[in-house]
């Protein structure tokens, strides 16, 4: 394994592609920290964060699909430099927003969308631009690198942004993300544009041609099931930590950055210390839907009144599971896919990440109605029978897994 990290490590494209993903996943954290933080001292209702979420990862279920088309149909480093200058445009105003003095939560929650949205596109292309700027044999490996690279931002961006905040006020902390992101365009100046050929394109033309080949693959189409039931259900420790950790535990600043950030350090550790097995797993739809089982158990726990130390626990426990989540579902769906398709089967992806949104919503809501604490219960049951039932029904996701011949 050694031998193969030092043969990918001399990608240069590799390289410089991995370092502007770190320096836009780094930038969305604090970003996303920083909106939180805001919302959470604006309203103390449970349905105010699911709106939060909804927002923020609504457009991943109503434009997943169509960006993943676009991701197929144009150059995707092309799509890349685009969004790395919207993504900049959308942290000047942002900043303009912040220095105005003004806080209207329907604001912010238009700011969510908007990064929701940019987000979308950016992350449809950039897995698929990454399994192309590898070769097949180190694609696992660069999955896994990747899948650390989220994590290690997942939590660091929200301590970043709370330390530098009790130096300097919001607006100048996201005058320096426009300087940050900006300068993933001179990191990727010189990266090719791998563009597909046309005569493939023309042989899965339309934005169809995703959804029938995830139909017709029934290891796609199951984990793309798991996907959604997990987005849905599974995911109430995230969803809620916000409002846990502001109203519930009445955190600091810190601590509330410290909380829901604990989530990332479990993913990051989780895919540092699991990745020499992560990568050798060959029955990766198995530990898949075992990662999900996991994911339930811990927003089963998070629904009792825990303390600060054990809530943390909880939430960085339910990262490590993430991290093994997000490995095996982004290896089958990317090595079980024809190049030419991969950004629409990133889009539908998304779609089913886009279930996240509307579980945390609905979570939030009836949290209003019969305590928080009983409805995280209850999704997490679900989560965990709509798991299994998948499981048993698709053999598929039992069987070793074998790369896709295009």
């Amino acid at each position: 394994m050694i031998s193969e990290l030092k043969k990918l490590f001399k990608n240069k494209f590799f390289i410089n592609f991995s370092t502007s993903s770190i320096f836009m996943f780094l930038a969305r954290y604090m970003d996303f920290a920083i909106i939180g933080w805001k919302i959470t001292t604006l309203t103390n209702n449970p349905s105010s964060i699911g709106l939060l979420i909804f927002f923020r990862y609504l457009p991943l279920a109503t434009s997943g699909i169509i960006s993943g088309w676009l991701t197929d149909k144009f150059s995707r480093l092309n799509i890349i430099r685009v969004i790395i200058i919207l993504v900049s445009v959308y942290y000047f105003l942002v900043s303009l927003y912040m220095l105005s003095g003004n806080n209207e939560i329907i604001v912010f929650y238009i700011f969510t969308f908007i990064s929701g949205l940019l987000s979308s596109t950016d992350l449809a292309s950039r897995q698929s631009y990454l399994s192309n700027v590898v070769n097949r044999k180190k694609l696992k490996l660069a999955i896994g690198l990747d899948i650390i690279i989220v994590n290690l931002c997942i939590f660091t961006g929200p301590n970043i942004a709370m330390y530098m905040y009790e130096f300097v006020d919001f607006y100048i902390i996201y005058i320096f993300l426009v300087i940050f992101t900006l300068s993933n365009l001179f990191l990727i100046r010189n990266n090719p544009k791998l563009s597909i050929l046309k005569k493939h394109k023309e042989k899965y033309k339309g934005i169809i041609k995703g959804i029938e080949f995830s139909v017709s693959n029934k290891l796609v189409f199951s984990t793309l099931l798991i996907l959604a039931i997990a987005n849905f259900f599974a995911f109430s420790f995230e969803s809620m930590a916000p409002y846990v950790g502001k109203n519930i535990l009445n955190s600091s600043p810190r601590e509330f950055s410290f909380l829901i950030s604990m989530q990332g350090l479990g993913a990051l550790l989780g895919s540092i210390i699991f990745f020499p097995v992560i990568i050798k797993i060959s029955r990766p739809g198995l530990i898949f839907a075992f990662s999900t089982f996991a994911l339930c158990f811990f927003s089963f726990l998070f629904s009792f009144n825990n303390s600060y130390l054990i809530t943390c626990l909880i939430i960085f426990f339910g990262g490590v599971s993430i991290s093994i989540f997000g490995n095996m579902h982004a290896r089958i769906l990317i090595s079980q896919t024809p190049n030419p398709i991969r950004g629409r089967i990133q889009g539908l992806r998304q779609f089913c990440i886009g279930f996240f949104p509307v579980g945390s919503l609905l979570l939030g809501i009836s949290g209003d109605y019969f305590g928080i604490s009983n409805s995280i219960k209850f999704f997490s049951i679900i989560g965990f029978l709509g798991t299994i039932s998948v499981l048993l029904f698709f053999r598929e996701l039992r069987k070793k897994l074998n790369l896709y011949n295009e």
